[in-house]
């Protein structure tokens, strides 16, 4: 069942290769900064057109001719018959090297000079060259803090993402500048003013500060400040530091500062405080004894998560008594699914990831900390084992706590990225195009993408668009990550194919750890926007902030690198629109389940007409139709298709006005789209090049 990859011992020419290619992705990541300007979409060929490349690259391959790119080149199918070169045979004889066949777009990716890149834009044969272009994942590590780092003489300062109370005086009420507990200016803080208590000559009994913050619900909660000491005499006395979880009918002392000694500096301290995570949860800061001395504290945060309620929060979990995803097939596009309990049928007996196929590159794998992972479909890093819980975990290990939204449904795992979680563009094009070739074989009715380019390119010229609208085209739901980079300062905020029109895009809102949507609202980092193509997406959002799923293992790389999200050894906690696009991917399975002869339009239509509006944080700019409600897709009755009339790629598109341009029959390529499947009414199909459509795998009724 599992493709995998052959060890070898990996040559040092090997590893110079992936250093010319890292290379090539710095290069590229400095077009996500916005740097150099997105592709324009190309017009017709003549003698005196301009290169057929993105304009960036050519900016890059001119500045630097003969460093080596990772490109992606696009056949002109039509003038095939041409005495010029073929593109493949042009790279061979430029020195560059031939890296994949990516047939499900008329499409190869190579390695080649700048200088060579420049001459073949002007090749006849090639309609388009793009960048292979690095992956970036949209799932983060982000939680709830409260904060005082003291920026004011105040005992009400918030620098957190969370207001709360005032810090409350013990033995004296004398306010903040005066007494034994204050607020002050010394460089003794970290940093400008910091709390003080201490006295010079004088009882510190009972005296102090508490303050009470709102941990209800948390999953987990980190205590962290800054100390440092300052003593006139050792006479004695001391400072301890408490926590309660009660409400301060009883307390728990974290750590005691003797002041009889100081400190050269700010010193760290850090406390798990999970255990006293309580609506009433109170921080205590208390003194003891007589002394000639004060205890400086400064940028004091309580972190914590609250576990996302995101089943109840779309209503999956009212469809579970008839509906779970069973016979629905879910192909999770990411860095690998690991083996867990939670993805095993309900008895036990096998595991739901039916299939399973690894599509990186040798050079990712050379790259990788962990060669065995990487060369197999399993997850090194940790990222695709927690989409795929979101989409299909049974909550096994948890008491049924943190199953996903379609808890039956069967899943593949299609791995393009390294246990680094780094993954370049030609990887997942080549994935996609394992999907359509086994979409019958394993039943895939749904992709999920939790990842984006790093470059900004329109749809009519990415590689990557026009590879998930044949999937698209051939009866398969195509759910993509809106991304986290919110709405920045850049010009574009989506990047494909995020922007593509056709796919659901998906944003992340915050159901602040409560099933109703009473307290919802938009997560800040879920991207929204206007696409170069003009189309306003996301398309709808779904939780997408602190979400508890699968853990890959306690070796992997996001849990060994983010301590701060580890539930136990079997879950951990992420956000980001990458955790977003599953919960959609997980109901998509659940209402084909129900109706599987949707189509993709239907699909997307039913979820958009079903999405709730009525929640505070609804801005219908940031949340395109609004929150996913499963349970209104499932039981709603419309049938209408959302993409009507929109033109397709002209990745896919032939002559000199793709809006007028006829079909050339005697150039068909019968291999890539099930027209039985197609919405004929969806797609304007003036636009399509039949060159490359490929026939060979339709599937047709008798």
């Amino acid at each position: 069942m599992n493709q995998s990859i052959s060890q070898s011992k990996q040559s040092k020419s090997q590893a110079v290769n992936w250093g010319r290619q890292l290379l090539n992705l710095l290069l590229t990541l400095a077009l996500a900064l916005g740097l150099l300007s997105p592709a324009t979409v190309p017009a017709a060929r003549a003698d005196s057109d301009p290169p057929r490349a993105h304009p960036a690259l050519l900016q890059l391959a001119a500045e630097h001719p003969d460093d080596t790119f990772m490109v992606i080149i696009q056949r002109e199918v039509k003038n095939k018959d041409l005495k010029d070169d073929d593109p493949e045979t042009a790279v061979e004889e430029a020195g560059g090297k031939v890296r994949k066949q990516l047939d499900i777009i008329a499409s190869f990716s190579a390695e080649l000079t700048g200088k060579e890149i420049e001459k073949l834009a002007k090749n006849p044969k090639v309609r388009w060259i793009s960048f292979d272009a690095p992956l970036v994942s949209t799932g983060g590590f982000g939680s709830y803090t409260y904060r005082d780092e003291f920026t004011a003489m105040s005992y009400s300062s918030n620098n957190g993402t969370q207001n709360w109370n005032a810090w409350t005086e013990i033995g004296e009420s004398d306010g903040t500048g005066s007494g034994r507990a204050r607020v002050v200016s010394s460089s003794y803080c970290a940093a400008g003013s910091c709390l003080r208590i201490g006295a010079i000559g004088a009882s510190l009994t009972d005296r102090g500060v508490y303050r009470m913050a709102d941990l209800s619900g948390a999953t987990a909660a980190t205590l962290t400040f800054s100390y440092r000491r300052y003593i006139s005499d050792n006479t004695g006395g001391n400072v301890s530091v408490a926590i309660s979880g009660d409400g301060g009918i009883t307390w728990t002392t974290l750590a005691t500062y003797s002041l009889t000694s100081g400190d050269s500096g700010q010193v760290q301290q850090s406390f798990n405080i999970t255990a006293y995570a309580n609506s009433n949860t109170r921080v205590r800061f208390l003194g003891s004894g007589t002394t000639d001395g004060y205890l400086y504290v400064d940028n004091l945060q309580i972190e914590y998560a609250i576990a996302s309620k995101f089943t109840a929060a779309v209503r999956a979990d009212q469809l579970w008594a008839n509906l779970k995803g069973q016979g629905v097939t879910v192909a999770v596009v990411d860095g690998g699914i690991a083996s867990h309990a939670d993805l095993q049928t309900a008895d036990g007996s096998s595991s739901r990831i039916i299939a399973a196929t690894n599509q990186i590159s040798s050079s990712l794998i050379i790259a990788a900390t962990n060669q065995a992972d990487a060369a197999s479909a399993s997850d090194g890093h940790g990222h695709g084992t927690h989409v795929a819980g979101i989409v299909g975990g049974n909550g096994s290990l948890s008491g049924g706590a943190y199953s996903g939204v379609a808890p039956g449904v069967n899943l593949i795992n299609v791995k393009v990225s390294n246990d680094q979680g780094m993954a370049i563009t030609s990887d997942l094009i080549d994935g996609l195009q394992w999907i359509l070739n086994n979409k019958a074989a394993y039943n895939i009715k749904v992709v999920n993408l939790s990842l984006n380019s790093a470059v900004a390119e329109p749809y009519h010229t990415s590689a990557l668009d026009a590879a998930v609208e044949i999937l698209w085209f051939n009866g398969i739901v195509v759910v993509v990550a809106a991304g986290n980079n919110g709405t920045g300062s850049e010009p574009v905020t989506l990047y494909p194919p995020a922007n593509d029109p056709f796919v659901i895009t998906v944003g992340a809102a915050e159901d602040k750890g409560t099933p109703g949507l009473s307290d919802d609202t938009m997560a800040a980092f879920s991207a929204y926007g206007t696409t170069e193509s003009s189309f306003a997406k996301p398309d709808l959002v779904a939780p997408g902030r602190n979400i508890v799923s699968l853990l890959a293992s306690t070796s992997a790389y996001a849990y060994v690198n983010h301590p701060a999200n580890r539930v136990n050894s079997s879950y951990f906690r992420m956000s980001g629109t990458s955790m977003a696009a599953p919960v959609v991917s997980g109901a998509v399975a659940l209402l084909l389940q129900d109706e599987p002869n949707l189509t993709p339009d239907q699909v997307k239509y039913r979820l958009k007409a079903t999405t709730n509006t009525a929640w505070p944080g609804y801005d219908a700019v940031k949340a395109g139709a609004g929150y996913l409600d499963a349970y209104a897709a499932v039981y709603g009755t419309t049938t209408d298709s959302a993409n009507t009339g929109l033109a397709a790629s002209q990745m896919l598109a032939t002559g000199s006005d793709p809006a007028n341009s006829s079909v050339n029959w005697n150039s068909v390529n019968w291999n890539s789209v099930n027209w039985n499947s197609v919405n004929w009414n969806s797609v304007n199909w003036n636009s399509v090049n039949w060159n490359s459509v490929n026939w060979n795998s339709a599937v047709w009724d008798d």
